[in-house]
């Protein structure tokens, strides 16, 4: 069957690579039997060890706060991590992962780590260097993009 216009472009590519991305996390984290979204384990990635402030993950994710507030609660519920609001100014919150919150993160990450394997078989290292460059410099314009935008007036 031929491809559609919209099947041709980048914008389509990587909305349906996204997707299968996040299917594939699905099912890996049903067959560990483990009840969370693929959202709340990449959340759970972007914790380092030290902690991290709330608003640095949405900085991260660019999510916005409310759906970030919703994950954290989410993984709060859960157990995995540990909210702690700063003494100095009431309105941060440092936010670290708890040991059963590691214990999970491990399990899904080695999970993780043999469906990459099959994700990135048969391509070249170099293009997947290449790739990975690629991403972060369209990151790079669409984060500039949508500052832009966000700065123009309404008409």
């Amino acid at each position: 069957m031929p491809k559609t216009d919209i099947e041709k472009t980048l914008g389509y590519a990587l909305h349906s690579s996204a997707f299968l991305m996040k299917q594939a996390i699905k099912q890996l984290i049903h067959q560990q039997q483990i009840d969370t979204t693929p959202e709340a384990f990449f959340m759970l990635n972007l914790i380092p060890d030290n902690g991290i402030e709330q608003q640095e993950l949405i900085n991260k994710t660019h999510k916005d706060k409310a759906a970030i507030t919703r994950l954290l609660d989410q993984l709060t519920r859960q157990n995995w991590i540990i909210r702690r609001v700063v003494k100095d100014n009431k309105r941060k919150c440092i936010i670290k992962i708890s040991e059963p919150g590691l214990v999970i993160k491990r399990q899904l990450n080695q999970a993780l780590a043999e469906i990459s394997q099959k994700m990135i078989k048969g391509i070249p290292t170099d293009d997947l260097r290449s790739c990975f460059k690629v991403l972060n410099m369209l990151s790079e314009n669409l984060d500039e993009l949508v500052a832009e935008q966000h700065n123009q007036p309404l008409t």
